[in-house]
């Protein structure tokens, strides 16, 4: 019996002092990489709807203002999605060239951004349709100067929407 408890202890210590290499546990699987951000589509002013749309992009390319009129006869929407409101800011300046055209700050318009209305002079139309560069002023903010996204959105935006012929 002595021989068998011997043999148990000695088996049962040879068990303990193997050197086995330990078991990986699993690697983690990857995250999945995030999508690429997608460029926010500036929201549509509900006087809008069915609206002439012109983007002003800067010289990288990015947008910096959108241009709406439509339903409203004469009624222009400008829409800054870089400017961030400002309480008491009731004015949103609109320049073409030097010659500055200020609207009324919708200070409860859906964000992110500025968005003005009112009814523009003619001169702004003919100063854009010229190719003068457009700015925008908010409070301490700017952005510009500007061009259309394509000499053709800027042909049709002027001919609907300042009354000039399409040339």
């Amino acid at each position: 019996m002595r021989t068998v408890l011997l043999t148990a202890a000695l088996l049962a210590l040879a068990a303990c002092g193997r050197d086995e290499p330990p078991v990986a546990p699993a690697p983690p699987e990857a995250p999945a990489a995030p999508a690429a951000p997608q460029p926010a589509e500036p929201p549509t002013p509900p006087d809008a709807m069915s609206a002439s749309r012109l983007t002003m992009i800067d010289a990288s390319g990015a947008p910096g203002l959108h241009l709406f009129c439509g339903n409203r006869a004469g009624n222009l929407v400008i829409h800054a999605p870089g400017l961030t409101p400002i309480a008491s800011e009731d004015r949103l300046t609109l320049g073409a060239g030097d010659e500055a055209f200020a609207f009324a700050a919708d200070l409860d318009a859906p964000g992110p951004g500025v968005t003005g209305r009112g009814l523009p002079e003619a001169d702004l139309f003919a100063r854009m349709a010229r190719g003068e560069p457009v700015r925008a002023v908010y409070g301490a903010q700017n952005v510009g100067p500007l061009r259309a996204e394509t000499p053709a959105a800027l042909r049709a935006f002027v001919a609907q929407c300042g009354g000039l012929p399409d040339r």
